[in-house]
């Protein structure tokens, strides 16, 4: 039941390209409005609906002094159906129904306002939106009216309650102090009154006309009483009234056997608040009309499928799926159930008023009163509840896409696997087969929406039960703790990821053995994590020991092994060892081929990773034409919207961009930034790397007036959704600050790279990669300044550090001396200058070959220095050779076949050889 960090390692284009190489605002919508907006669903209206007028006397005489208003009043009273009638009935420009059952929720209705009122795309994170949305009703001399709805804890609405000059209706069961005060005044909601009782049962049942006895209204203050004047009570009894086509009199009788039937499930002091009991009574009466209704038996057994699920509701989906229909299948004479029969089922207990079946509202279809499903489970057989709690688990994992590009259902499917634990924890969690697999996927789900901190709360929280109801050393508790470390992970918290991938490991080998599959997943994880905190002495070791013992365990041609011997060869080339990532990346890539086939998606991974090793080595033409393939055959297998085509259509946009084609690279980006914001969203880890892709592409073709702002947008983000010291977001802040510095805007650009290089050192460490390139890239902003007093040692320290961590011939290091030696010619120091910059020619050219673009570099950055000492006769040869290799390799329109043309003729110049 591992549901860890994925082993395949998916090259995820430039993140890491980083280096020379609480005011409540006024919003307005961006279009015309057309007035008046109704945003979201209230529930309908009952029929024979009553006003209750004392209430909203109440509530209309306060009305003009008060804002905030809190109906507050025990479950089945009424309140919502108050709230509603308000609703429907105030004519305002902008009417708002949300569902406050959690904090979420609320945030998830004020987006969908703030989207229908145009004031931000639908891609726009949702905290986002609803900021936008509460700005607007600050400021806005428009009318209005917030109503939420069934609010579980105050707490939730800290930040949200709306303020200016509309109105907010507020439902909930509680009576904390903090919702009353500071401009809100709670109303009491009870029961009906005699004459509110009296009046429903006469608007309800009079209108039947012959269908019902002429003396159906006979002992109704009787009934009424009888049910203590509970609105939802009497909802079920009228409903049965009116199905069965007898009087009051006669419902009272049947409650009257029900209800002393019903006396030892609901001793006197079980009942707490009063109303269980007669709750438990009218359901089980109108169930059981629900069931001599076509499908035939089926409604009680729905009732109780339903009564599992979240109150705020859960997809129409859940229950026509196949494990629910196994589970109604089996609780039935009929014969097997299909999604139809499930359907009708649903529809019966609508009729019957026992849900609210409403299929236009996809994440929330099906809805059922809190107190109706309490009485159901509480008279269901105990011994029956974890068999179906554990329907109900299926049911959730088999609808849950695979791609979740729908934020309302993933929240409403997470909020049901919550709900479904709460019911039976048993059914979630067993001694010996351990967690649910929902349990998992609901984690996996918010590590999918880049809901990081979020995920790392769901994750310590998993960790915790599973401790609790398995033990500490359950494969699924190491399965949580290793999820956990994935967790801290994403959000860029390797401080507290590595020592628990690496207690995880400790504990599988001696719990699972050293060569189970999950301790050579836990073996794989704790790799990853090293390379990601740059600590490729680590790293590189135990993906080689992890391959070996996968081959011996698994078989040299197990997709697991064939995840390690990718990865194994990736951090080769992280650690610029492409003599051994490249033959590593095609073997790998002609195993999967042979193994799984060309069009499976591990296949697919192995072709673009073998593309991007290509790409590092500067061979073009051997990366663009892998880079293409990859994405066509991944738009025909996985989908044009797939994550990992998304993936595939930024990194043949980077290769476009590393060849200078710009002309295909900017407009890809741009198709993928837009792809991206809609199926991924718009904060979602992808979405911000793509985001900061395209910037770059910008820079590159020195538009920084669309660049730099969506840098500064990048960094925005990046700050808000993974935190200010998740390594994605120093790497958006130190492109920044380089977009400032190509922009000639120094006073915002150093003191960027100062802030950038302090947060590296104290986040990641001093000797991690991404720390040495702000190093040298600060370095370089105070050599753009011309303050070499501080760039050199800046350099001379940045490529100690290198050749140390990184070693001597690591692409970064030649990068390191090539910066040096540039700055030591700038200084007029040519005696160190022209040294170093032959030397790092001749290691660039064994290293990295002839034709890679940073050797073309080197060879221009030497004969510059040759011309600064005025050896032209060694200069021009050199500009010459440069600037042919450079329109071979790189095309004659490069930008850096452009800056090798126009250094020959430079030469030229200064050689007296013009023409």
């Amino acid at each position: 039941m591992e549901a860890a960090k994925p082993d395949i390692a998916v090259t995820g284009g430039i993140v890491g390209n980083i280096g020379d190489n609480g005011t409540v605002n006024m919003v307005m919508p961006r279009r015309q409005v057309s007035w008046p907006v109704v945003v979201g669903s209230p529930p309908p209206l009952a029929s024979a609906f009553r006003s209750r007028s004392s209430v909203l006397d109440l509530m209309a005489g306060q009305a003009d002094v008060v804002l905030r208003q809190v109906l507050s009043g025990d479950g089945g009273v009424g309140k919502s159906q108050i709230a509603a009638g308000a609703f429907d009935s105030t004519t305002v420009d902008l009417r708002v129904w949300v569902a406050a059952e959690s904090r979420t929720a609320v945030i998830t209705g004020f987006a969908q306002a703030a989207v229908q009122l145009d004031l931000a795309d639908p891609g726009v994170d949702p905290e986002r939106l609803a900021a936008l949305f509460l700005g607007f009703v600050a400021g806005t001399d428009r009318s209005w009216l917030v109503v939420m709805d069934d609010v579980a804890d105050p707490a939730d609405l800290a930040g949200l309650w709306p303020a200016g000059t509309g109105r907010v209706v507020v439902t909930t069961r509680r009576r904390d102090a903090s919702l009353s005060g500071g401009g809100r005044v709670m109303i009491d909601v009870g029961v009906y009154t005699n004459q509110e009782a009296r009046g429903y049962l006469v608007d309800r049942l009079t209108p039947m006309g012959d269908r019902l006895p002429g003396d159906v209204l006979a002992e109704a203050d009787a009934l009424a009483d009888d049910l203590g004047r509970l609105p939802l009570g009497l909802a079920h009894a009228a409903a049965v009234i009116i199905d069965q086509g007898v009087g009051c009199a006669q419902y009272r009788r049947w409650f009257a056997d029900r209800s002393r039937a019903l006396e030892e499930l609901f001793p006197a002091d079980a009942d707490a608040d009063g109303y269980a009991k007669t709750v438990a009574t009218t359901w089980a009466l109108a169930v059981e009309a629900a069931d001599r209704m076509e499908p035939r038996g089926l409604a009680s057994p729905m009732a109780a499928l339903v009564a599992v699920f979240d109150p705020a509701g859960a997809p129409e989906t859940v229950f026509t799926s196949k494990p629910a229909r196994d589970w109604l299948t089996a609780r039935t004479s009929r014969g097997d159930v299909t999604r139809d029969v499930a359907r009708g089922a649903l529809r019966a207990l609508d009729r019957l008023s026992l849900v609210s079946h409403n299929p236009g509202q996809d994440a929330q279809a099906v809805r059922m009163h809190n107190l109706t499903g309490r009485a159901i489970l509480h008279a269901f057989p105990a011994a029956d509840i974890q068999t179906l709690a554990l329907a109900a688990a299926e049911s959730l994992l088999e609808v849950w896409p695979a791609i979740e590009n729908t934020p309302t259902l993933s929240e409403s499917l997470r909020a049901n696997t919550a709900s479904v634990e709460r019911v039976s924890p048993a059914a979630l969690w067993d001694a010996e087969s351990g967690g649910h697999p929902v349990l998992f996927r609901a984690g996996h789900s918010l590590q999918e929406a880049g809901l990081a901190r979020d995920a790392v709360a769901f994750h310590e929280q998993l960790l915790n039960r599973a401790r609790g109801h398995l033990g500490p050393d359950h494969p699924d508790t190491l399965s949580s703790r290793n999820n956990l470390a994935g967790a801290y992970e994403s959000a860029g918290d390797l401080a507290r990821a590595i020592p628990l991938h690496e207690q995880t490991l400790t504990d599988r080998e001696r719990v699972l053995g050293p060569d189970h599959p999950q301790t050579l997943t836990s073996r794989n994880n704790l790799a990853g994590a090293y390379e990601s905190a740059g600590d490729l002495a680590q790293a590189i070791p135990l993906y080689e020991q992890t391959l070996t013992d996968r081959e011996r365990v698994l078989g040299p041609d197990h997709p697991q092994t064939l995840t390690s011997r990718n990865n194994l060869a990736g951090a080769y080339e992280s650690a610029g060892d492409l003599a051994r990532a490249i033959p590593l990346h095609e073997q790998t890539l002609t195993d999967s081929e042979r193994v799984l086939g060309p069009d499976h998606p591990q296949t697919l991974t192995s072709r673009n990773n073998l593309a991007g090793a290509y790409e590092s080595a500067g061979d073009l033409a051997q990366a663009i034409p892998l880079y293409e393939q990859t994405l066509t055959d991944s738009e025909r297998v996985l989908g044009p919207d797939h994550p990992q085509t998304l993936t595939s259509r930024n990194n043949l946009a980077y290769a476009y961009e590393s060849a200078g084609d710009l002309g295909r690279a900017i407009p890809l980006y741009e198709q993928t930034l837009t792809d991206s914001e809609r199926v991924l969203g718009p904060d979602h880890p992808h979405t911000l790397t793509s985001r900061n892709n395209l910037a770059s592409a910008y820079r590159s073709a020195g538009d920084l007036g669309r660049a730099i702002p969506l840098y500064e947008q990048s960094v925005t983000d990046s700050e808000r959704v993974l935190g200010p010291d998740h390594p994605q977001t120093l790497a958006s802040r130190n492109n920044l600050a380089s977009a400032y510095r190509s922009a000639g805007d120094l006073g915002r650009a150093i003191p960027l790279c100062e802030q950038t290089l302090t947060d590296s050192e104290r986040v990641l460490g001093p000797d991690h990669p991404h720390t040495l390139t702000s190093r040298n890239n600060l370095a370089i902003a105070y050599r753009s300044a011309g303050d070499l007093g501080r760039a050199i040692p800046l350099y001379e320290r940045t490529l100690t550090n290198r050749e140390r961590v990184l070693g001597p011939h690591h692409p970064q290091t030649l990068i390191s001396r090539n910066n040096l030696g540039s700055a030591y010619r700038s200084a007029g120091d040519l005696g160190r200058a022209i040294p170093l910059c032959e030397q790092t020619l001749t290691d660039s050219e064994r290293v990295l070959g002839p034709d890679h673009p940073q050797t073309l570099a080197s060879r221009n950055n030497l004969a510059i220095a040759y011309e600064s000492a005025e050896d032209l006769g060694r200069a021009i040869p050199l500009y010459e050779r440069t600037l042919t290799d450079s329109e071979r390799v790189l095309g004659p329109h490069h930008p850096q076949t452009l800056i090798s043309r126009s250094n020959l003729a430079r030469a030229y110049e200064s050689a007296g050889e013009l023409g």
